[in-house]
């Protein structure tokens, strides 16, 4: 995966900063944060799974340090960020 800022190679998925799995509409989306060390922006792979229909990824970013940076704090307040069924504040949240 690169950079969308700058094209540096940020890494295979496990070297994501964080993660979490929300339900969004019925279906589930894995957001992987990753954090570029060259230009220190940040840019979420978005791996969206259809109940019904073919899964899709996707991209978001380049998104400010600053703000990439809240937001994983905010996944890491989660338990249990990979279980989708989980009922914490920070799922309730994100699950939209």
């Amino acid at each position: 995966m690169k950079c969308l800022e700058c094209g540096t190679d940020l890494g295979e998925i496990g070297r994501r900063e964080a993660f979490i799995s929300v339900f969004v509409f019925g279906d589930e989306e894995t957001r992987s944060w990753f954090r570029c060390a060259a230009c220190g922006l940040w840019t979420v792979e978005l791996y969206y799974d259809r109940f019904m229909g073919d899964s899709e990824i996707s991209f978001q970013g380049p998104i400010g340090d600053e703000a990439g940076r809240r937001e994983v704090e905010k996944i890491r307040r989660c338990p249990d960020p990979g279980n989708k069924w989980c009922e914490c504040e920070v799922h309730r949240e994100l699950g939209k």
